[in-house]
């Protein structure tokens, strides 16, 4: 949908105390916008709730809500911040005001390379979104929606794991547990879902997360998913039977053996076989990176792109350089 579309807000109009930019983004339950709070010149993401969804499903304004107030307490360098959150009292509508990361999404990368990130860029991704399930995890949580869209990146390319709209609390017995979820109910997004996440939901720990985070770490490394094109209900038939993923070698040869076995581990279809903790996940990444041979600049292809571009630029520069000489002849 266009800007020139019909929007909740009004594109240069204003929301509270923010002038509305424009749009970044919308889904089926609101949008969300670039705006600026002008007394302090600095630029916000603001998440609105469509009007007509909050009104079909009352119980999603609470668990909107709770999202904010959860996202407002537990705070932490890889996570996105929340500024504010409420009820405008003009127009009604519920909203949040987060950070904005102009970076993009994992996935706007992804996009940007097919061929899967360098080994670096994928360790310095991983070792960020497992410092941000170290806090997810300290604070008793589980966020059950790891995916490419969820990884936001600042801009000096930090990643930041935002949207805590379904997570929940995983120390049995907590009341401040804001997204209750019934037994055997499944949210998340299921190409990146644990198979026991697919089963029930609701009885998950932060192993969950950790098996989300490796099939991530396998699409950095081989631009595509290791269950690309398979359904939920396929995907979980395999996870049953005890089938694991190929091995990542086998789509990308520079991997180093301790990285490969490190995203197996958190591929695995058992729980208990996986990294036991965010903790633990966080020290083998160093362990891995630590132990990874040093990749020759004819192999790190973070490298040949940018030798790639430079080589570019000098050929435009000649070709502009050759038709000014000819235009004075």
């Amino acid at each position: 949908m266009s800007e020139a579309e019909s929007t909740i807000l009004t594109i240069g109009g204003y929301f509270g105390a923010y002038k509305v930019l424009r749009l970044l983004g919308k889904g089926g339950a609101g949008e969300v916008y670039l705006v600026l709070d002008e007394a302090s010149g600095t630029e916000y993401a603001v998440k609105v709730l469509d009007p007509e969804h909050a009104q079909s499903d009352p119980g999603f304004v609470s668990r909107f809500v709770g999202e904010a107030e959860l996202a407002m307490k537990v705070r932490h360098p890889n996570l996105l911040s929340v500024r504010e959150a409420g009820r405008d009292p003009d127009t009604g509508l519920s909203f949040l005001v987060m950070e904005y990361l102009p970076g993009g999404t994992l996935r706007d990368a992804l996009k940007a390379s097919p061929d899967g990130f360098s080994l670096t860029g994928v360790a310095s991704v991983a070792t960020d979104l497992a410092r941000a399930l170290v806090c997810i995890e300290a604070n008793g949580l589980v966020h059950r929606d790891l995916k490419p869209e969820n990884v936001l990146f600042s801009q000096d390319g930090t990643a930041k794991l935002a949207d805590l709209g379904i997570v929940r609390f995983s120390r049995p017995g907590s009341k401040a547990d804001v997204h209750k979820t019934r037994a055997e109910a499944v949210v998340g997004t299921p190409a990146y879902m644990s198979p026991e996440q697919m089963l029930d939901s609701h009885a998950v720990d932060i192993r969950s997360d950790i098996y989300s985070l490796g099939v991530m770490m396998y699409e950095m490394l081989a631009g595509r998913r290791p269950n690309e094109g398979l359904p939920a209900m396929s995907l979980l038939a395999k996870a049953l039977d005890g089938q694991t993923f190929p091995d990542i070698r086998t789509r990308r040869s520079d991997v180093p053996p301790e990285l490969a076995e490190l995203v197996a581990s958190m591929t695995h279809p058992e729980a208990a076989r996986r990294p036991a903790s965010a903790r633990a996940l966080l020290e083998a990444l160093a362990r891995s990176r630590a132990t990874a041979p040093a990749v020759a600049w004819y192999r790190d292809r973070s490298v040949l792109y940018a030798l790639a571009a430079l080589v570019l630029a000098c050929l435009a520069l000649i070709v502009a350089l050759l038709a000014a000489i000819g235009g004075g002849v």
